[in-house]
């Protein structure tokens, strides 16, 4: 093309009566600096990358990922012919330039953001506290179990998950409670489920890392409470549970029902048989003091029977990044008696039902309260209710003292007269335990 023009231009000079005079060509003109291009370009990326920086033409690239202008300082620096690679695992920021025969490019800078381990995968820790120590540890995903082995100390143990489809996962630790060989939900010891939302075509949610599972441990600046309820004769299928109260509750800083509502938060078990030692642990819990309560609850007699244990003189200390060790135990003894209720006790406008409230005081031990539900049934010929009652766990070797409560507000009165052993009415009876049980009965006019 180039030469039919330049005839072209020949012929319309001869046209016109001109001779062409020689081609003037210039072979040595001066070229630019080389451009550069870095492939794929900055932006976030998963598990790593490898960039390729490449010249358009035949030059050195120079590059830094420390910071410094690969300019001016050779700390750090990287060179070589174009194209030049650069493999990165984390956040980088690059500052690159090319250069040939003295002249360099304009000085260029990326960053290169890590957004998360390799597209579908999820990894992190299971962070183990003192609680799971010796009992293996496994990790669901949904319902896909990855078992971690058995720690020997509180620990992390690292864990990974590759190959996922975007949707939700949801990640559940546990811990082999009872040491069976089997990791079973709901009866093994679990941590909260934590939900990861997967998605393969956003980078920062295509692969979750560090994701950290608290398996009986608590978070940076918080502590836990962890120890021992021992029962000598566990009753069968009654909830065995841990509550943490403000330490002035239980001294008139709160009303009885804001207690008895407080009363059904914390650790939970199921008491069985043949088992008279149950750990606990409570975990995330802001540092101060607090009152530790180990109570029973479990049906009885037509209500709920509570038996709880607590110490407002000798509140525990949470401490930041710490485990508090704390153990309590009930007793072995089970008080039960009949109740004949006369006309002037028994219960008003066709309510069957009452409390026989018992509670306990040791000045090393705190206050032991105890709840049995009852319904009473009248003796039309003598006008007398009648009910039976019965509570176990009593410690031994204490006084216990008894009152029976009737009426709509009869558990409140009840509970209220356990908490506030230093007032209110004083004891219908009061019975000496001992090592074995006790048969007591009530007759009020």
């Amino acid at each position: 093309m180039r030469l039919h023009a330049l005839l072209c231009v020949a012929v319309l000079a001869l046209a016109c009566g001109q001779k062409p005079g020689p081609l003037e060509l210039e072979p040595n003109a001066e070229l630019g600096p080389p451009s550069i291009q870095a492939d794929p370009p900055a932006g976030p990326f998963n598990g790593e990358i490898t960039v390729t920086f490449t010249a358009d033409r035949p030059a050195t690239i120079y590059l830094s990922t420390n910071g410094e202008d690969p300019r001016t300082s050779s700390i750090g620096r990287q060179s070589g012919e174009s194209p030049l690679t650069v493999t990165m695992k984390a956040d980088t920021t690059v500052k690159y330039f090319s250069s040939v025969g003295g002249k360099d490019s304009e000085l260029q800078e990326g960053t290169w953001t890590r957004a998360g381990g390799p597209k579908g995968t999820i990894s992190g820790v299971v962070v183990v506290g003192g609680f799971a120590v010796d009992k293996e540890v496994g990790l669901f995903r949904n319902t896909t179990l990855e078992r971690l082995g058995t720690p020997t100390m509180p620990t992390e143990i690292p864990f990974s998950f590759t190959g996922l489809q975007s949707g939700n996962h949801r990640l559940t630790a546990i811990s082999d409670r009872n040491e069976d060989g089997q990791l079973i939900p709901f009866l093994d010891f679990q941590s909260d489920t934590t939900t990861i939302e997967l998605d393969l075509e956003d980078p920062y949610k295509a692969g979750p890392e560090n994701v950290r599972i608290y398996l009986a441990a608590s978070g940076s600046g918080l502590g836990t409470l962890r120890g021992t309820i021992t029962l000598p004769k566990p009753p069968a299928l009654q909830n065995l549970q841990m509550s943490l109260l403000d330490p002035g509750a239980l001294t008139g800083g709160l009303d009885p029902a804001t207690l008895l509502q407080q009363l059904q938060n914390g650790y939970r078990i199921f008491t069985t048989p043949d088992q008279t030692e149950y750990p606990y642990v409570i975990t995330d819990l802001m540092p101060g003091r607090v009152t530790p309560v180990p109570s029973l609850l479990g049906f009885n007699n037509g209500g709920i029977a509570i038996n709880l244990i607590a110490n407002p003189l000798q509140p525990v200390t949470i401490e930041a990044d710490r485990e508090t060790i704390a153990n309590y135990a009930f007793g072995p003894v089970t008080i039960s008696g009949d109740l004949a209720l006369g006309s002037m006790s028994a219960p008003q406008g066709g309510l069957g039902f009452g409390i026989v409230a018992a509670r306990a005081i040791s000045l090393s031990e705190g206050v032991q309260a105890v709840l049995m539900p009852v319904l009473f049934t009248q003796d039309q010929m003598t006008q007398t209710s009648r009910a039976t009652f019965s509570g176990a766990a009593f410690r031994s070797n204490t006084t216990v003292s008894l009152r029976v409560f009737t009426g709509a507000s009869a558990i409140t009165e009840a509970f209220t007269w356990v908490i506030n052993p230093l007032g209110g009415t004083p004891a219908h009876t009061t019975v000496q335990t001992g090592t074995t049980d006790v048969v007591k009965d009530i007759t009020l006019p």
